[in-house]
């Protein structure tokens, strides 16, 4: 049965300083669920119990660094504290439980695997050893849960056996090919290759965000063709996002050099470190545009990084490592967010920290998050 606080008793234990870790987190979500002006507060009434909690408390100095510490949310608590035992009835109404808080946790590493063939085979950490041979070609994935294709002398005129691996939302993974390239898979995307890379090139296929180490080969340049992008390399690191929802596809390049092509046309550009290629379906151009290389490798590093971005796009990126879907009540919103956090938090831990950010709130329902301003 799931936990209930009384709001009453949490004000009390955080003035007094006897408050738990997850009472306080409990608090915080409350706090910034709760709206002042909804209240029959006044300005008077405010600053009165302002002085009140403050000659309450009277801090000793070994406290002192601790109430400096506090943050603005933590002065509203120690305010409603003392104001609150007038607001009784209302009280009760907000006793809330973890239940209604739908607490919904993070992405973890897990995949699906399709063989040549059409055989699926689950993966993730629980998994570690041989999972199959696909040709001249062993499939293993090591205790830490990535996926390796073991390299192989395959004859050249052996037919090609393609691979697919498959991340859900709420999913992330990472797999080595047969030639030593190293690939991580963001949520919800896919990459399909084959076991053994024959002939002249080794072409893959992405869908979603990839981030690629390339093995250096000079007589078989790497192409990775991702929505309209067909993106050509010798041995480089570089990270690219393609997914279907979205209006762009961008190739970030963090060491090498890349030669990124739109679609079957003849348009190409070189792309530099620091760089990224970003084309559309709304037009036929290539535009390089400078890159924030650890906001490109935060989702891969496991952390949110957003640097001046909308709600909007924010929230498509949270309901992918989440699994959760997304209503806006007000889809007009021009605020704009910026922040770093760590995505191995909770989905109600996530919001909570948005809201500190920015004018939002969030409401989270049984598999789907509510945003209003």
């Amino acid at each position: 049965m799931p936990r209930q606080y009384d709001i009453d008793d949490l004000l009390q234990k955080f003035k007094n300083g006897s408050i738990q870790p997850d009472e306080l987190d409990f608090l915080e979500t409350w706090y910034l669920n709760w709206k002042p002006e909804n209240q029959d507060i006044g300005a008077e009434d405010i600053k009165q119990a302002q002085e009140r909690v403050w000659v309450k408390l009277n801090p000793s100095p070994k406290k002192h660094q601790l109430w400096q510490w506090l943050s603005a949310a933590a002065a509203v608590f120690l305010i409603a504290a003392i104001f609150w035992p007038g607001q009784t009835n209302y009280t009760k109404k907000q006793t809330l439980t973890h239940q209604q808080i739908k607490e919904i946790k993070p992405g973890s590493n897990k995949a699906i695997l399709t063989l040549a063939g059409g055989k699926d085979v689950v993966l993730g950490k629980n998994i570690s050893g041989n999972i199959s041979t696909q040709g001249e070609v062993s499939i293993s994935q090591k205790n830490d849960g990535t996926l390796v294709y073991a390299k192989s002398n395959v004859s050249k005129n052996k037919a090609d056996l393609f691979n697919k691996v498959t991340t859900p939302r709420g999913g992330e993974y990472q797999l080595v090919l047969s030639d030593g390239t190293k690939v991580w898979l963001n949520a919800a995307s896919s990459i399909t290759f084959p076991v053994a890379f024959t002939g002249g090139k080794r072409s893959v296929t992405v869908t979603g965000e990839a981030y690629f180490e390339v093995a250096h080969d000079q007589n078989k340049p790497f192409i990775v063709s991702a929505a309209d992008q067909q993106i050509t390399v010798l041995g480089t690191h570089f990270n690219v996002s393609a997914y279907a929802e979205d209006e762009q596809t961008t190739t970030a390049l963090i060491s090498g050099l890349i030669n990124v092509r739109k679609g079957n046309s003849g348009k190409f550009q070189l792309v530099h470190p620091g760089q990224g290629a970003v084309t559309s379906l709304a037009n036929q151009g290539i535009s390089i545009e400078p890159i924030n290389t650890d906001e490109v490798l935060s989702w891969k590093n496991g952390y949110f990084q957003f640097d001046n971005q909308s709600i909007y796009t924010i929230m498509k990126i949270m309901s992918r490592w989440y699994d959760v879907d997304v209503e806006f009540l007000d889809k007009k919103s021009t605020e704009r967010f910026g922040g770093t956090f760590s995505r191995a938090k909770n989905l109600s831990e996530s919001l909570a920290n948005l809201e500190k950010l920015g004018k939002v709130h969030f409401k989270i329902t049984s598999g789907k998050v509510i945003v209003s301003n």
